[in-house]
């Protein structure tokens, strides 16, 4: 089994124990990323516990026992292939797995997996990709969103993976790593386009929870992008997605503008 650890432990010159641990998602290693997916999609732990796993395997600690007044006996081989004993204290453990906080913010995991069952992933950001698997994307996350089914996030996976041609696959089965992997992807991928495109992923005034039917004004938005000639319906639906959300964005920004004129003249 190859090693979670960050890096080897070492001993600095001055006789100091030097271990290292990720700070954010873009640190973690393919198999550090598919391990912490699997302990957070497991849903089996609180979030001190489930960083102090991360922490000891992550820096490479061994733990053998437990002390009195809070300590642990615990172990490390450094780079030098040297095990070297150590005490640490509770109140150690809590200051280090302070860094990994960063698990508890999807939103931010700006990586992914790379290869589930031989499948490729589409561009981090989704540049490329065509507007209508945008849409059945999003249709697939709303559809999770409202019923928590697995098959929905497979449904994702489905368009978000694709095998050595480009193609969709037929199927695919995710395991709890892999099932947590689309999920938060995409958690961030909709942050980084609500960012970019904040006209029209703005809220309906008046909406104090935030939620929006994005589908209702996609399929609202995908005739507008024709200009009512449905023969055009094809080819916005093969646009690349960043393209056609940026015309969305500048029609919302439009109606806007629009709107507070017209208010402003009433």
């Amino acid at each position: 089994m190859r090693t979670l650890r960050t890096k080897a432990p070492s001993i600095s010159s001055d006789n100091v124990l030097q271990l290292h641990c990720p700070k954010a998602w873009n640190e973690l290693t393919q198999d550090q990323l598919r391990y912490a997916l699997s302990m957070i999609g497991s849903d089996l732990y609180d979030s001190a516990s489930l960083r102090t796993y991360l922490l000891l395997q992550f820096a490479g600690i061994t733990i053998h026992r437990r002390l009195r007044g809070g300590t642990y006996a615990c172990s490390v081989v450094l780079d030098n292939r040297k095990r070297h004993y150590f005490d640490l204290q509770d109140w150690q453990v809590q200051d280090m797995i302070g860094q990994l906080k960063f698990v508890e913010r999807p939103e931010e995991m700006d990586i992914r997996l790379e290869d589930i069952h031989g499948l490729r992933p589409v561009d981090k950001l989704l540049h490329g990709l065509p507007f209508i698997d945008y849409l059945n994307l999003e249709a697939a996350y709303q559809g999770w969103v409202a019923t928590k089914r697995p098959d929905r996030i497979e449904k994702m996976a489905m368009i978000l993976y694709r095998d050595e041609n480009g193609d969709l696959p037929d199927e695919i089965s995710l395991d709890v790593a892999e099932r947590t992997n689309v999920l938060f992807w995409y958690f961030h991928v909709k942050a980084v386009l609500a960012s970019s495109f904040r006209h029209f992923f703005k809220p309906l005034s008046g909406e104090s929870t935030g939620k929006y039917d994005h589908m209702a004004a996609f399929n609202a938005q995908l005739r507008a992008l024709t200009d009512g000639d449905i023969t055009k319906e094809e080819q916005v639906k093969m646009t690349d997605c960043w393209r056609a959300l940026t015309e969305l964005d500048a029609k919302a920004r439009e109606a806007e503008e629009f709107k507070k004129k017209y208010n402003g003249n009433k």
